[in-house]
Protein backbone atom coordinates (compact mmCIF):
# COMPACT_ATOMS: atom_id res chain seq x y z
CA UNK A 1 0.00 0.00 0.00
CA UNK A 2 1.16 3.14 -1.05
CA UNK A 3 0.28 7.16 0.38
CA UNK A 4 0.00 10.41 -1.27
CA UNK A 5 0.28 13.50 1.03
CA UNK A 6 -0.34 16.83 -0.35
CA UNK A 7 -0.76 20.14 1.29
CA UNK A 8 -1.79 23.30 -0.83
CA UNK A 9 -2.03 26.72 0.28
CA UNK A 10 -4.78 29.07 -1.16
CA UNK A 11 -6.14 32.35 -0.48
CA UNK A 12 -9.72 31.90 -1.31
CA UNK A 13 -12.42 32.16 1.28
CA UNK A 14 -13.81 28.97 2.83
CA UNK A 15 -17.28 29.16 0.55
CA UNK A 16 -15.39 29.75 -2.13
CA UNK A 17 -12.82 26.90 -1.71
CA UNK A 18 -15.44 24.24 -0.80
CA UNK A 19 -17.30 25.02 -4.26
CA UNK A 20 -14.30 24.94 -5.73
CA UNK A 21 -13.11 21.28 -4.00
CA UNK A 22 -16.79 19.93 -4.81
CA UNK A 23 -16.21 20.77 -8.70
CA UNK A 24 -13.02 18.55 -8.59
CA UNK A 25 -14.98 16.00 -6.05
CA UNK A 26 -18.15 16.01 -9.09
CA UNK A 27 -15.49 15.35 -11.96
CA UNK A 28 -13.64 12.24 -10.25
CA UNK A 29 -16.87 11.19 -9.71
CA UNK A 30 -17.72 10.64 -13.11
CA UNK A 31 -14.31 10.36 -14.73
CA UNK A 32 -13.24 7.59 -12.29
CA UNK A 33 -16.33 6.26 -10.28
CA UNK A 34 -15.14 7.71 -7.30
CA UNK A 35 -17.85 8.12 -4.12
CA UNK A 36 -17.65 10.89 -2.08
CA UNK A 37 -19.45 12.41 0.90
CA UNK A 38 -18.64 15.47 2.55
CA UNK A 39 -18.26 15.35 6.96
CA UNK A 40 -17.71 18.54 8.26
CA UNK A 41 -14.82 20.28 6.81
CA UNK A 42 -13.59 17.28 5.15
CA UNK A 43 -14.59 15.25 1.73
CA UNK A 44 -13.84 11.58 2.09
CA UNK A 45 -13.63 9.56 -0.98
CA UNK A 46 -13.76 6.05 -1.91
CA UNK A 47 -13.11 3.84 -5.01
CA UNK A 48 -11.94 0.49 -5.72
CA UNK A 49 -8.26 0.26 -4.78
CA UNK A 50 -7.76 3.90 -3.33
CA UNK A 51 -9.48 5.82 -0.79
CA UNK A 52 -8.95 9.09 1.39
CA UNK A 53 -9.91 12.48 2.44
CA UNK A 54 -9.11 16.19 1.35
CA UNK A 55 -9.40 18.67 4.03
CA UNK A 56 -10.27 21.81 4.15
CA UNK A 57 -8.43 24.42 6.49
CA UNK A 58 -7.87 28.31 6.90
CA UNK A 59 -5.38 29.06 3.73
CA UNK A 60 -4.74 26.07 2.72
CA UNK A 61 -5.86 21.80 1.33
CA UNK A 62 -4.96 18.64 2.11
CA UNK A 63 -5.00 15.53 0.18
CA UNK A 64 -4.15 12.05 1.74
CA UNK A 65 -4.69 9.55 0.05
CA UNK A 66 -3.96 5.34 0.42
CA UNK A 67 -3.62 3.47 -2.69
CA UNK A 68 -4.06 -0.56 -2.78
CA UNK A 69 -1.88 -3.18 -4.50
CA UNK A 70 -3.22 -2.55 -7.96
CA UNK A 71 -2.53 1.27 -7.72
CA UNK A 72 0.51 1.19 -5.83
CA UNK A 73 3.00 1.53 -9.28
CA UNK A 74 1.02 4.46 -10.67
CA UNK A 75 1.54 6.68 -7.27
CA UNK A 76 4.14 9.34 -9.19
CA UNK A 77 1.81 9.55 -11.98
CA UNK A 78 -1.72 10.14 -9.94
CA UNK A 79 0.35 12.61 -7.31
CA UNK A 80 2.00 14.70 -9.98
CA UNK A 81 -1.86 14.74 -11.84
CA UNK A 82 -3.66 15.37 -8.37
CA UNK A 83 -0.58 18.93 -7.88
CA UNK A 84 -1.48 19.84 -10.87
CA UNK A 85 -4.86 19.86 -10.75
CA UNK A 86 -5.34 21.53 -7.32
CA UNK A 87 -2.69 24.15 -8.13
CA UNK A 88 -4.82 24.92 -11.31
CA UNK A 89 -7.99 25.03 -9.48
CA UNK A 90 -7.08 26.34 -5.88
CA UNK A 91 -5.58 29.38 -7.77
Amino acid sequence: MSIIHIKQQHSLGQEEIRHRVEKIAKGLKKEYKINYAWKSDQLLFKRSGASGFLGLGAGGVEVKIKLGLVLSPLKGNIEAAIKKNMAEELS
